[in-house]
């Protein structure tokens, strides 16, 4: 796979091995190849096959305000604590792929009255995702949720977190396609990005199994508050 790794661009040996052998035979049938080899040869030549693999690795699927049971704990639960007494949130959308979720965020909080009292980021492995992010064409969108949400690449496993301190971090849908190791690494760093008291919402299909061994505590399905550091 080392050379699958170099021609996409991505660290492989970051995901699970079941994941990545599953994306990589998938585009050896359609690409009618017959090894992982091959399949780097094409992508070495080929952009648009290449940007295709990225993604299938890189999981990106999205959709705005996906998991309507996530955001009513948002809007009911979560939010409300963070902004009690008028105090401003600081967003972090870790692994945002196309910017969906964090848009989704802003909507909301615009709906309650609370985005001047906002900062939103978006953080996310894959370039191409983030062209789509920064130009922020989705319905509902309005100019002054634009003007709030900011993106950055990063990966979320090798360059840890943003600089600051963070209230509220939303990583769905990430951790279920990583190695024990690279899970294990995403979690420390997504922790070491809260404030204290800060919220962690993690996505339905992923829960802490100690939440308490990383200064967490429960507070909603796959929502952990910072009660440490």
């Amino acid at each position: 796979m080392g050379e699958l790794e170099r021609v996409s661009g991505l660290p492989l040996a970051n995901f699970r091995d079941e994941h990545v052998d599953e994306q990589v035979a998938r585009a050896c049938r359609r690409l009618e190849l017959d090894d992982p080899a091959s399949l780097a040869r094409v992508l070495r030549g080929d952009a648009g096959e290449r940007r295709r693999f990225r993604r299938s690795i890189a999981i990106s699927h999205t959709a705005m305000s996906r998991d309507p049971h996530q955001f009513a704990l948002l809007e009911h639960d979560l939010l409300p604590r963070l902004l009690a007494g008028g105090a401003r949130v600081s967003a972090w959308s870790a692994g945002c792929s196309d910017g969906s979720e964090l848009y989704s965020l802003g909507i909301l909080l615009e709906r309650i009255g609370a985005l001047d009292r906002a900062l939103l980021l978006g953080s996310d492995l894959l370039e191409e995702n983030l062209a789509i992010a920064q130009v922020g064409v989705f319905d509902g969108v309005s100019d002054a949720v634009r003007a709030r949400v900011r993106f950055e690449q990063r990966d979320l496993v090798a360059d840890g977190p943003p600089p600051g301190r963070w209230r509220l971090v939303v990583c769905r849908n990430v951790a279920i396609y990583m190695s024990p190791a690279a899970r294990k690494r995403l979690y420390g760093n997504l922790v070491a990005a809260l404030s204290r008291r800060g919220v962690l919402l993690l996505g339905r299909s992923e829960r802490l199994i100690d939440p308490s061994a990383y200064g967490l505590r429960v507070i909603g399905p796959h929502a952990y508050e910072r009660v440490g550091g």
